[in-house]
């Protein structure tokens, strides 16, 4: 086995029984047609679908003795990416690569392409541009004419592409293979469906485009016309419903010589259409397609040679023969694989050998031992431990509990926590917890169990003992069950109880594949209820006075106002579509509102700390000149990013120069964050409060006093005063907003300006309905951070990442810049709704003369964010294993819940190294300067 480069495992002609086999043809035509479901290509009697018999050509050809028509099974999840590299690679497919579907990056596993590049043949293609960035370096950078292929409602660029340079590459025949790849037909069925006029517009487009290729076609060039997966009723695919599986595969060459070997003839049934066409997997056309062009079979391929692709039985059974040997190379270098079937691999080696069996008779053992293989790949690469899952689940769970009640239940026990006593506890009951797994694994032993799960699953344990015994020290399991008793009985409210079923109906919404991809809409319903409610709470509420009751009224209306124009930012996921519209793009006028926000966010900002008259000191700097000059810096850096990609400004890049506008946006993005993450927060925690003391000079006061009797204190006023906490620690949440909105696209930066307004809305509606002790408070804090994670351009699937920000600091790869950047992208507006959840506790609060009491508040809403994280983190884990042979599960579910458990991660990783951090410096501040 040779090693290339960076490509370990390649296949070469040496492996195995000694050479490559004869190629049977000089050239191929591959043609993709994306989404050509099978039963878009065979007779429908009686159908007046668009979807039927408007492409009939292929099932022309297949009468004849040189063409065939298969149907072609592809494997789950059915997207584009995924399906491409099992064409080439032969290999099974992963959510991760399901997941890069828009991203993917280049194969580096053994394909038929790499192979073909290895023997100097000369790769053409045009058509979607996911070729491209998988196979870049195999393809003639002088024949190859890639079109962008994410805009589904585009049902002709890519494909008049196609045809536009398809026939001139054809008559050029300066190629070896020429891949054609035709999107309309996919994007047909996801813009209208597949029942539209449209696709039959397109299906009779794909007739012409393959006639005029057959009339073009010579007698030495295979032919191959595949789809990469189908389409259910709605046009959509990625599951594994039979419509999404069910694609096609023709083969056909135009030579005497070169007729296929049908073994069965195809028979149609007209009741049941479809089903006596023999089926094939899609893997095998790897072997099938290496094996005709005379290339060695790629290492990792799992599938078997296509029967009718061959002229004889003696030449199926060689290539049978090779591919066998193949897997059985795959098979010993993957050590779970290396020691099964040993047995009757040997078998089959000997019946070989001796020649005792018919070439059918033995293609059929050779399939056997294949297929045998296939399904024991499937059953260790789609194998669900449940016994993990379970202690997972279990770790979950008792997390949750403990959070419950040192959110709610013992309030001396949040004091305690930063004592050395509760850390030495955790930092202890680990080291124990890991020492006694350790212990186990190497007495027991445990099956299924390797030492570094034993050891997390120790140290996970431990840490929760570390937790719960310094609670259960000073305090009775009867004590902490009073208390929480005591706190739903004596705490509990109305909007106590909303609070309650906003959490519970979020986490059943993970018990339906349906509510889960709507999950964006559900949260900006509970989040407009929350508001609605508000305004009537604050129109009812006695005690207050008129101008108070229409300011309250005004944030409250801001407050939903804000929520329905951010919920009009979207990303659409595919299983929304046709009922979502895309509204997450960068145009012109999104570049002007970031130039606009530059300078009416801090205006608005303004306005609220004039209100609690607390625009001093710190505030104008702050406020007034840096973020605007930041944010301003931020609309510089995405109208450059607009200039350097927009068509209409290319006299711009020429003028200045591109070299010239990459430099100043790596400059601008270097600064801003080294500012904001690093400066900003160091300068933060050493300046000064957000308060003024105005020393009044009374000359009457003074003139009534002989000089010898004029007293020491003159009469004073502290501006800020009522506010002192909350004005400078929101500070803080500016630097970090800073950095969000900077790896944030323009319209996302706008939906997090709306987030900063709604905070100081909410926090003004807080203090006016006196529900800053509620349930309710943090809660509502936790959902705007979910509706902003949807309207940044995000959802709960692997494709909205948008991993091309993370290049914003560097052109290349860097740890941990590239990553701070996705981090920052991605989870942003959590990390802005963690950071000001002690604002709940801190505004308009005046300072205390016991600021312990004020950190065990804040620490009980930090604790109650954090505990409803973890119960849609539970949920979605519990509905996740649940459903995990459900068709949508890597699709749905599986996303939903890496979302939940990166949630997790994160808002607890930044909660302790940044809001403790920050709230602990701002409490020492003030105490040192106000305490008594």
């Amino acid at each position: 086995m040779e090693v290339i480069g960076r490509y370990p495992n390649i296949s070469t002609c040496g492996d195995g029984s000694g050479s490559c086999t004869e190629p049977r043809f000089d050239k191929a035509i591959i043609l993709v047609i994306d989404a050509l479901r099978f039963d878009f290509v065979i007779p429908v009697p009686c159908s007046s679908k668009n979807y039927h018999n408007n492409f009939p050509i292929l099932h022309q050809l297949a009468q004849r003795d040189n063409g065939v028509l298969l149907k072609f099974i592809a494997d789950p999840p059915t997207t584009t990416l995924q399906r491409l590299k099992g064409l080439t690679t032969g290999s099974l497919p992963t959510i991760l690569d399901a997941g890069s579907n828009f991203n993917g990056e280049a194969i580096e596993e053994d394909n038929w392409l790499l192979q073909l590049h290895r023997k100097n043949k000369t790769i053409a293609f045009v058509g979607d541009d996911t070729w491209t960035s998988l196979f870049n370096e195999y393809i003639d950078p002088e024949l190859s004419f890639p079109y962008d292929s994410l805009n589904v409602w585009d049902l002709h660029t890519v494909d008049n592409g196609v045809i536009k340079h398809l026939f001139p590459l054809i008559k050029s025949n300066n190629w070896d293979i020429l891949i054609g790849h035709f999107l309309g037909v996919d994007h047909v069925g996801h813009r209208f469906g597949p029942e539209h006029y449209s696709m039959k517009e397109k299906l009779n487009q794909m007739n012409e485009v393959v006639d005029k290729v057959v009339n073009n076609l010579d007698n030495n060039t295979l032919l191959v016309i595949m789809g990469d997966h189908g389409m259910d009723y709605t046009g959509n695919h990625g599951g594994d419903a039979p419509d999404e599986l069910e694609s096609t595969l023709f083969m056909y060459s135009k030579g005497e010589n070169n007729k296929f070997l049908k073994k069965q003839r195809e028979i149609y049934d007209i009741n049941e259409m479809g089903k006596n066409y023999r089926q094939v997997n899609q893997i095998d056309l790897v072997p099938t397609i290496s094996l005709l062009l005379g290339l060695p079979i790629p290492f990792n391929n799992l599938g078997f040679p296509i029967d009718e692709a061959f002229a004889s039985s003696k030449t199926l059974l060689a290539g049978a023969n090779k591919t066998i040997e193949q897997i059985k190379r795959f098979r010993d270098l993957t050590p779970s694989l290396a020691n099964t079937l040993l047995d009757s691999f040997d078998d089959l080696v000997q019946k070989y050998a001796m020649e005792s069996s018919s070439d059918w008779k033995m293609v059929d053992e050779f399939k056997k031992f294949q297929f045998a293989s296939l399904e024991e790949c499937k059953s260790i690469w789609a194998r669900f431990d449940l016994r993990l899952i379970s202690i997972g689940i279990g770790i979950l769970f008792l997390s949750l509990t403990f959070m419950i009640t040192y959110a709610r239940s013992i309030p001396a026990v949040r004091v305690s926590t930063m004592s050395f006593e509760f850390i030495g506890s955790v930092i202890a009951m680990t080291i124990m917890g890991v020492v006694l797994s350790f212990s186990v694994f190497i007495v027991l032993k445990p099956g299924g169990f390797s030492l570094k799960i034993c050891l997390l699953i120790g140290a996970a344990v431990g840490m929760m003992i570390g937790f719960w015994a310094p609670i259960m020290d000073r305090f009775s399991v009867g004590y902490i069950w009073q208390q929480t008793v005591d706190f739903f009985l004596y705490n509990f409210d109305s909007w106590s109880f909303m609070g309650i079923v906003f959490v519970a109906l979020h986490c059943l919404i993970f018990a339906s594949n349906s509510y889960v991809v709507w999950e964006d809409k559900i949260v900006q319903y509970f989040l407009l209820s929350f508001g609605s409610c508000c305004v009537f709470a604050i129109g009812v509420r006695q005690g207050i006075t008129r101008k108070a009751k229409i300011l309250a009224i005004s944030h409250a209306a801001t407050f939903v106002i804000l929520t329905r124009l951010s919920a009009m930012i979207s990303v659409c996921r595919e299983e929304q579509k046709p009922y979502c519209e895309a509204t997450f793009n960068t145009s012109w006028w999104s570049i002007v509102m970031l130039h606009a926000i530059a300078y009416l966010l801090p205006s608005a900002i303004k306005s609220f700390y004039k209100l609690s008259d607390s625009y001093y000191s710190a505030a104008p700097l702050w406020i007034g000149t840096c973020l605007k000059f930041f944010l301003f810096m931020n609309a510089t850096y995405w109208t450059l990013e607009y200039l350097s990609h927009s068509e209409s400004y290319k006299a711009a890049n020429s003028m200045i120069g591109a070299p010239l506008i990459k430099s100043l946006k790596l400059a601008i993005a270097r600064l801003v964050l080294f500012v904001s993450l690093v400066l900003a927060n160091f300068s933060w925690s050493r300046g000064p409060l957000c308060v003024k003391l105005e020393i009044e000079e009374d000359s009457d006061l003074n003139a009534s006093y002989d000089s010898d009797e004029i007293p020491n204190h003159k009469p004073a006023t502290i501006h800020g005063y009522g506010n002192v906490y909350g004005s400078s620690y929101f500070l803080l949440v500016l630097n970090i907003t800073v950095a969000v909105m900077l790896t944030t696209k323009p319209l996302g930066a706008l939906s997090i300006s709306f987030l900063i307004i709604q905070i100081l809305s909410l926090l003004e509606i807080f203090d006016t309905l006196s529900i800053r002790k509620n349930l309710i408070s943090p809660i509502i804090f936790g959902l705007l951070g979910y509706h902003h994670f949807f309207s940044t351009g995000h959802q709960a699937t692997l494709p909205s990442i948008q991993w091309e920000l993370g290049f914003m600091t560097t052109e290349t790869i860097v740890f941990p810049f590239t990553h701070l950047n996705i981090v920052l992208n991605t989870f942003g507006p959590f990390f802005i709704i963690a950071l000001s959840v002690p604002l709940i506790t801190l505004w308009k609060v005046v300072p205390s003369t016991k600021p312990i009491t004020v950190l065990s508040h804040i620490i009980t809403n930090i604790a109650t964010l954090i505990t409803y994280f973890l119960f849609t983190g539970l949920s979605s884990s519990i509905f996740a294993a649940h459903f995990r042979r459900h068709l949508m599960v890597w699709k749905i579910f599986a996303p939903r819940f890496m979302l939940s458990a990166m949630l997790i991660i994160c808002v607890n990783g930044f909660v302790i190294l940044v809001t403790l951090w920050g709230t602990g410096r701002i409490l020492k501040q003030v105490n040192r300067i106000f305490g008594k």
